[in-house]
């Protein structure tokens, strides 16, 4: 496919990444020299200097021939004009990033008039995703499959967890009636799919797939402390915290924010009159420590600036019990970060690569595509894709056992209806049904390609 996309910034320089690795043609249009030089050097693709609101150096671009045109510059305004720019003039799937919290009430409506395919806020997704972490503290990373109660999600393994030294069979024996499946496995860099003689070793990271009562009954029943966070503070006002903190307080939790900007500060005590709004450093370790951090269940840096982010996570894990999560904008600073004890690490752009490379990657494989969802966990190292069996599915109603699947490449789970089952070699996939397949493999883009 061909792809335009309108800034250069972080998230569109990992979306750029992302859309030239999975094959497609990537071209780029910004204001700045330098992201277009950079981008230039790193990857094959045509990175050109100008106004994403001037038509002729869109066409210049290749708008006339794109399959997708995507914006995702810092003006909301400047990326719903390019995207309706676009519309008229090509037929071209049109995706844009919006992320004042003013818009975020009217996306249907906005998208709807202006013709969008989609309107992608990653500040919004990545609020949602640490508000599940803040219900699962002893996860590293969780998501939810959409319209269900399933989800995916990664742990660190502790020496004290019952399940270590056990194979996964073993350790599945022992929970009778489990519908949970450890699906992936990452040790010292090295990701596994494991079968059931899979030893589970401490420092490994594994990957989980199971409904969510499932996964509270997986965590306890194998000693893994696991109470949802209720005294919540955060760092930073801006507007991953605006969006988690309307979730917070929505779920009757208590919410401490350190803002040290005062027109914030008292910007949001007006929106926000049940949360505590505290005027002062969020950097400040003391000042932390004098105003809650030291009681609360969870502390949440999300200041505008990584390096402050990962200094006031790695302090607070050091000084407290709280259940750490931070926000971070850089991938290239992951090496640094896994060196460091900070419990959840969020990377807002990364999920929005993976949004809009689902969006692509179903488009891209014609009527045959049935992409629902894509999630890329262990370091990118396997692809979580959830596939909607349709009627001209060629492995409809056939046991699984009797099926070639490819090599490192698990059916982790069915979802039928309501109704979540990890399936053995006798199950079938049914029409209509959402099969979650992990993998290291790269490109499924349908239930034909499972198979060999």
């Amino acid at each position: 496919m061909n792809a335009v996309i309108v800034g250069c910034g972080k998230v569109g320089s990992e979306l750029a990444r992302t859309l030239v690795n999975d094959g497609h043609n990537v071209s780029l249009v910004d204001n700045n020299q330098k992201p277009i030089d950079e981008i230039s050097e790193e990857l094959d693709v045509m990175a050109l200097l100008g106004n994403g609101a001037d038509i002729n150096i869109l066409y210049e671009a290749g708008l006339k021939t794109a399959d997708i045109f995507i914006a995702v510059s810092a003006s909301d305004e400047l990326n719903l004009l390019t995207c309706l720019m676009a519309k008229q003039e090509t037929k071209c799937e049109t995706i844009a990033r919006v992320r004042n919290p003013l818009y975020s009430k009217e996306t249907n409506f906005i998208k709807d008039r202006l013709g969008l395919s989609k309107i992608i806020n990653p500040e919004h997704l990545a609020a949602n995703e640490i508000y599940n972490l803040l219900q699962f503290p002893a996860l590293s990373r969780i998501d939810l499959f959409e319209g269900s109660d399933v989800v995916i999600a990664t742990m660190h393994v502790l020496p004290e967890y019952k399940f270590v030294g056990k194979s996964l069979m073993q350790a599945r024996r022992e929970l009778p009636g489990s519908n949970t499946l450890v699906c992936a496995v990452m040790r010292k860099g090295e990701t596994t799919i494991p079968s059931g003689q899979f030893v589970i070793e401490a420092g490994d990271d594994i990957t989980i797939v199971a409904t969510r009562d499932e996964m509270r009954r997986f965590l306890r029943s194998h000693g893994v402390p696991n109470t949802p966070a209720e005294n919540i503070m955060i760092a930073g006002g801006g507007t991953i915290s605006y969006y988690l903190v309307e979730k917070l307080l929505r779920r009757g939790k208590t919410v401490r924010l350190v803002e040290k900007d005062y027109k914030r500060c008292l910007e949001l005590s007006e929106t926000f009159p049940e949360a505590e709004i505290i005027h002062g450093d969020g950097t400040d370790r003391r000042f932390l420590m004098k105003h809650g951090l030291s009681t609360a269940d969870a502390f949440v840096p999300l200041t505008g600036i990584d390096e402050e982010n990962i200094v006031i996570a790695t302090y607070a894990k050091n000084s407290t019990k709280a259940k750490i999560i931070t926000k971070v904008t850089r991938t290239d600073m992951n090496d640094v970060i896994q060196t460091l004890s900070i419990d959840s690490v969020v990377f807002p752009k990364l999920i929005c690569a993976d949004i809009i490379a689902q969006y692509v990657r179903a488009k891209n494989a014609g009527a045959g595509g049935n992409v629902a969802t894509l999630f890329r966990y262990l370091d990118n190292s396997i692809e979580i894709v959830e596939l909607v069996a349709s009627s001209d599915t060629a492995i409809l109603d056939k046991p699984i056992m009797d099926l070639k699947i490819k090599k490192n490449l698990i059916i982790a789970g069915i979802i039928h209806g309501k109704e979540f089952t990890v399936p053995s070699g006798k199950d079938m996939i049914r029409e209509g049904d959402s099969v979650i397949i992990v993998t290291t493999n790269r490109g499924i883009a349908s239930l034909h390609d499972i198979v060999s």
